[in-house]
């Protein structure tokens, strides 16, 4: 079938939230680090600092490593924050701080957002074609926030639907996820393309869902052991999906 319609992930794919050249573990510890200095400031014994953000990345790891898997109620920023707490040797945080903490994580992050090069030029060339463009995204934060970074960049104006999993408690590579942003966008799945970063993520889940995905090449290819994906089409930036849209068009 012709494509229709194009679905995006958001982070590494419309928006970085890693700052320029700063690792993954570096952006988890730029959130843990408010967090860890929020609790000693309210008087809680901790762990030396490195030792403590050593086991919060340690965890965030774990959890994205078996996020097909984990329970839906671990998926969310709360739950997060106090997971990160008992890390710490605080078994029972209160409600207060474990929101206090979570805006602390999610500012300190947010504080390093910036788009991908083009995204705002490619979303309005695949609107201006007539095509259904929507945003699928991995997160457990609420998705206001991330609706927010969107806005500030100038890229909400173009996305028709949005799903952020920890809203709908449903995750890539899961095809409930893919599902929702299908039905909302009214498309069958062979006429949908999806745009990510993560040949696991995005390329397989998409794949396993019926969609054509599109890579956005990374010097990473990490895939669960015994699983192989092949993009539908890869590139290297999203200025070259429009061409590659048009061929399957």
């Amino acid at each position: 079938m012709p494509v229709r319609g194009v679905i995006f992930d958001m982070g590494g794919t419309l928006l970085h939230y890693n700052a320029p050249d700063a690792t993954w573990e570096e952006t988890e510890n730029t959130g843990a680090r408010p967090v860890y200095a929020l609790l000693r400031d309210a008087g809680y014994s901790l762990p030396p600092e490195d030792e403590a953000l050593a086991r919060a990345w340690r965890h965030a790891l774990s959890l994205w490593n078996s996020i097909a898997t984990a329970s839906v109620e671990d998926l969310k920023l709360g739950r997060q924050i106090r997971l990160m707490a008992a890390l710490w040797g605080i078994a029972d945080l209160p409600d207060d701080l474990v929101e206090r903490a979570g805006l602390a994580y999610i500012g300190a992050i947010r504080a390093h957002v910036y788009p991908l090069e083009g995204a705002a030029d490619t979303l309005a060339a695949l609107r201006q074609r007539g095509l259904r463009v929507g945003l699928l995204s991995n997160t457990y934060w609420p998705g206001r926030y991330h609706l927010d970074d969107l806005e500030r960049f100038g890229l909400l104006p173009y996305l028709e639907h949005l799903v952020f999993s920890g809203d709908v408690e449903a995750w890539k590579p899961g095809r409930e996820a893919f599902a929702l942003s299908l039905d909302a966008l009214g498309l069958a799945p062979d006429e949908a393309v999806y745009v990510g970063d993560s040949l696991y993520f995005d390329v397989w889940g998409a794949q396993q869902a019926g969609l054509r995905a599109v890579w956005i090449e990374q010097r990473h290819r990490w895939m669960p052991d015994g699983l192989e994906a092949t993009p539908d089409a890869t590139i290297q930036s999203l200025a070259q999906l429009v061409t590659v849209v048009e061929q399957w068009r």
